[in-house]
């Protein structure tokens, strides 16, 4: 069992900030609003953060950054020194802090057993993704008009995409463009993806349900 399993079930989530795409958020430095967020910067690394309220019934912080600290360790004997890294593991009363850093986007979905994508909207179509859900037009950190199809978004094919799994927070390095609908932009480069409890169409038994694009135009 990954680490993000055991720290999900021993803690109770924060309250999440209840946020709307409708107007345009702030312009300001980044910094984590929900208590499961990632960050990407230009070469791929990820950085996780997550921030929760701690139930010490199930799991005292030593055990859990135990148990953290192991898989690491055991990830990076099989990958590589440096593919996963914890920058922060903090306990300040019953709230529970961690960074996490980790080399790629492949790295994280492996390490945490999730869904995640980050690379060029060709490369996404080559592994298999099919952008088939709605989706927002994104200018400026604000939604426009109705929903698109994914045959809208495909004609921005020099774009970039993020695919996660929901609910997570993404800030991307860049602008977005479209979001799927379940995703709820809160600034030009940052989407909080919502799992909308809708599956999508599922193809050879594959679990696509949370499933959310994030299209940005990649900061040079």
């Amino acid at each position: 069992m990954k680490y993000r399993k055991i720290w999900k079930a021993a803690v109770l989530i924060s309250g999440i900030v209840l946020l709307t795409g409708c107007e345009k958020a702030a312009e300001e430095e980044w910094t984590p609003r929900e208590s499961d967020a990632v960050s990407i910067d230009a070469e791929g690394n990820v950085t996780e953060y997550l921030s929760e309220a701690l139930d010490q019934s199930y799991y005292s912080f030593e055990e859990l950054n135990s148990m953290l600290n192991a898989e690491v360790a055991a990830y990076n004997k099989e990958h590589g020194e440096g593919a996963v890294t914890v920058e922060k593991a903090e306990q300040s009363g019953k709230k529970a802090d961690l960074v996490i850093t980790y080399a790629s986007g492949e790295d994280f979905a492996r390490f945490n057993n999730v869904e995640f994508y980050y690379g060029s909207m060709i490369n996404a179509q080559l592994a298999g993704y099919l952008f088939d859900d709605s989706y927002h037009r994104v200018e400026d950190g604000v939604v426009q008009g109705s929903a698109v199809s994914g045959s809208e978004v495909l004609k921005n094919m020099a774009d970039m995409v993020v695919v996660v799994q929901a609910p997570l927070e993404v800030h991307v390095p860049g602008t977005v463009s479209f979001t799927s609908t379940s995703g709820t932009v809160i600034a030009s480069d940052t989407v909080v993806a919502k799992a909308d409890g809708e599956e999508d169409d599922q193809t050879a038994g594959e679990d696509t349900s949370g499933r959310v694009y994030i299209i940005f135009e990649e900061q040079l």
